[in-house]
């Protein structure tokens, strides 16, 4: 098993089914294509950074942060976007395994804070995140947002 980081745009097709199960419902109900391109928008080659999880040559997870403020190259901060990892391999400590990677990723890039959102309705990243030592920053009507410091 492999962390695999991606330069450029990531070919967000080949990881559709990822994107597919993390795609929070609060995001409305939008088609494959549609996720693709929100996806491809939303990159920015300058501040993001992704990495995929490969096992035996499959990809079977992947994550992306960003640093934050988008717009600041020199920010010190950064914030997750994309954690996923395929339904079928769920359950075995990869979600863990990926995040503690961000976090060391993070702190070898010079970041020295991390936050990371939640819906409120996803326990599984509520206690992902509780398990990690992220503190609670800021709640809002739907969601958490989590802190840690690196």
């Amino acid at each position: 098993m492999e962390l695999l980081k991606i330069d450029g745009i990531p070919d967000y097709k080949e990881i559709i089914e990822l994107i597919n199960a993390e795609w929070p419902i609060e995001f409305g109900n939008i088609d494959d294509s549609e996720k693709i391109v929100e996806m491809t928008k939303s990159h920015n080659v300058e501040t993001d950074t992704v990495k995929y999880l490969i096992d035996n040559n499959e990809i079977i997870g992947f994550y992306r942060y960003s640093l934050w403020p988008r717009d600041n190259i020199e920010s010190n901060s950064a914030h997750t976007f994309d954690i996923a990892i395929k339904p079928d391999r769920q359950k075995q400590g990869l979600g863990s395994l990926i995040m503690k990677d961000m976090i060391e990723d993070c702190r070898i890039n010079g970041v020295k804070k991390l936050l990371s959102r939640s819906f409120k309705s996803n326990n599984q990243s509520i206690n992902l995140h509780k398990s990690l030592g992220f503190s609670l920053h800021l709640e809002t009507d739907d969601s958490y947002v989590w802190e840690i410091l690196i």
